[in-house]
């Protein structure tokens, strides 16, 4: 395991004053209680008996989000019970823990308590072994965050990334079958709404970036959380530069366009990252028909992530604040980009933003090289080089900012006056 942090061990079991681990990005989390783990549910839960008041509990880890083993509640998901018997090593029977968290109520499904779990070094003496990010360090969780419990989040994600890129744990593509259509190449993009929006208003556009055909039918499209699983029909299809836009809410499929289907989820999957220090975000992942993870999208962007390829390829070329008031200035407003690179480039999942208000280009808007696409802040009928936000009132004014914003909240262009 890796050492995270140490943490005064002077407090045991549950604690009148609660003991505060301030170091870093462990600041505001408490140390609750001191138990003894008495049996591993699965990969991320696990049930523990309190030190001092002997009371048992269903504990949850923060963190991560590991694959579900089969009960006679529901199936297993691939990694599921490889993922149990990592974390029964990790943390055997009768393993002393220490629970932590930033709120004592924190509780995720069946009102289990969500907790960071530390376990003692052998070598210290010191519960300064985090559980999750050993868990997270092996490949075995999705990354998973929580408004209220995100201040630690930034470390799992990071130690996920690394995972992935050594393709361990889940993140291995031959985990649980033949690497079928080995050659696929695929791209995720997330739209998200504005906060309170619909869920029919958040979507997960799939396209094929790939030379030859990926064929879908029965790969699976899922969040990090367990709320959202769509699986693709039968004949899904896709030529090269083709595209699917998986909505979460409820329709029919192929309405209002031949992309276009539906996860009928009745509530909105991806959360706003928002403006705080703490890290919150989510992730669209695509399994194969045996659960391999094959593709995946996260966000919001890192202070390490990879620059979007859109940065410096697609450019706000020109906008208009509109001639005299009203009705006539709203007409008169517009912002025009340009793909000034050397390939054609999609705007799936982005958005151009000014003040509060956003504006996402539809699924399948893609500029060819050397040529613009014009969004007028008016009404009139849309064609490929042109939309139209159908406001009603300005939404450029005296001054301001205007930018395009990528799926994982990344700026990549912004002009202001």
């Amino acid at each position: 395991m890796t050492l995270i942090v140490a943490l005064c061990t002077s407090a045991a079991g549950l604690i009148a004053s609660p003991v505060s681990a301030n170091a870093g990005p462990w600041d505001g989390v408490t140390a609750w209680e001191t138990a003894f783990i008495e049996r591993i549910v699965d990969g991320d839960t696990m049930i523990v008996r309190d030190e001092v008041t002997g009371a048992q509990s269903r504990i949850r880890l923060l963190g991560i989000n590991a694959p579900e083993i089969d009960t006679t509640q529901h199936g297993g998901k691939c990694g599921g019970w490889q993922a149990k018997d990592v974390l029964t090593n990790l943390i055997p029977v009768g393993t002393k823990v220490r629970l932590l968290s930033a709120d004592r109520s924190s509780t995720g499904k069946n009102n289990r308590p969500q907790r960071v779990v530390l376990a003692v070094n052998p070598q210290t003496g010191e519960f300064d072994q985090d559980i999750a990010w050993a868990m997270a360090e092996r490949g075995w969780g999705v990354w998973f965050t929580q408004a209220k419990e995100a201040s630690m989040s930034a470390l799992y994600r990071a130690v996920i990334a690394g995972a992935q890129q050594r393709g361990v744990g889940i993140w291995n593509r031959a985990l649980c079958g033949t690497v079928e259509q080995p050659d696929a190449k695929l791209e995720l993009r997330i739209a998200r709404g504005p906060v309170g929006s619909a869920p029919t208003d958040e979507w997960v556009v799939v396209r094929n970036t790939g030379a030859s055909a990926v064929d879908l039918t029965d790969w699976t499209l899922r969040d990090a959380g367990n709320q959202g699983w769509f699986t693709f029909p039968a004949g899904s299809v896709l030529q090269p530069g083709d595209y699917r836009v998986v909505h979460t809410g409820v329709g029919t499929p192929g309405l209002p366009k031949p992309q276009d289907l539906y996860a009928n989820t009745k509530v909105r999957l991806y959360p706003d990252p928002g403006t705080g220090t703490a890290l919150v975000g989510d992730g669209a992942y695509l399994l194969d028909r045996y659960g391999n993870f094959r593709f995946w999208r996260e966000y919001p962007c890192t202070v390490d992530c990879v620059e979007d390829p859109l940065r410096g390829q697609v450019v706000i070329e020109d906008m208009s604040l509109g001639k005299k008031k009203g009705a006539k200035r709203v007409r008169t407003q517009w912002i025009r980009l340009l793909n000034r690179g050397t390939s054609s480039q999609c705007l799936d999942g982005f958005r151009i933003q000014t003040q509060d208000r956003w504006f996402r280009p539809e699924p399948g808007t893609c500029l060819a090289p050397g040529t613009t696409w014009t969004l007028h802040v008016g009404t009139g009928l849309a064609d490929g080089a042109n939309a139209y936000w159908g406001l009603t009132q300005p939404a450029f004014y005296n001054t301001g900012t205007v930018a395009l914003v990528s799926d994982r909240d990344q700026v990549i262009g912004k002009r202001a006056w």
